[in-house]
């Protein structure tokens, strides 16, 4: 199998705002909801997806689940995606305590680099669902190398990305990204 490759330009490191995580958030929310009468469950992939699956969740007036997923073999700029992708769901496993996920599920990342993340909790979570339920995948950012899409996303990019819970590089200057417009829908 070949893995994707994450698209850097080197033109910017873009930076999410708090504010802008905010609306983003909203957007992705209010998208959803407009394509889908209803979400049973949101899940956060950690560490990056836990500030818009909680922001989602509280809009959409639950509490969000967290499974912990690891990409990056650290935490430096314009990294290229491995494909080896770990994944821990025994904190999710032990909380549906036998009970299968029903309905919609929607899992929520920070971003989409190459699509192996979204993909391996996708695959993953699979022999949880109830055989009527349904995952929808969520993100703030993509890029544009990525192979497996989310349904749903708001900036496409091909350089880093900072977000609000990170530290940005001490040598480089950020760009902020433009205010979100619209949700992008792929479902």
């Amino acid at each position: 199998m070949t893995t994707a490759r994450r698209d850097f330009e080197h033109h910017q490191i873009w930076r999410v705002t708090p504010e802008a995580l905010r609306d983003a958030t909203a957007r992705l929310t209010d998208a959803i909801l407009r394509d889908h009468p209803s979400i049973e469950r949101v899940i956060g992939i950690a560490n990056g997806g836990v500030s818009p699956a909680h922001l989602i969740a509280t809009t959409l007036g639950m509490n969000a689940r967290i499974v912990r997923a690891r990409h990056n073999t650290g935490d430096d700029t314009y990294q290229q995606a491995t494909g080896n992708v770990s994944l821990d769901l025994d904190p999710l496993t032990r909380a549906l305590n036998g009970q299968q996920l029903k309905g919609r599920v929607l899992v929520v990342d920070d971003i989409c680099g190459s699509g192996a993340t979204l993909s391996r909790v996708r695959d993953d979570l699979t022999p949880l669902l109830n055989p009527d339920a349904q995952i929808l995948t969520a993100v703030l950012c993509l890029n544009t190398g990525a192979t497996t899409l989310p349904d749903y996303s708001i900036w496409t990019v091909s350089d880093w990305v900072v977000f609000p819970w990170e530290q940005p590089p001490a040598d480089q200057d950020t760009t902020p990204l433009p205010p979100p417009k619209k949700a992008l829908r792929r479902a």
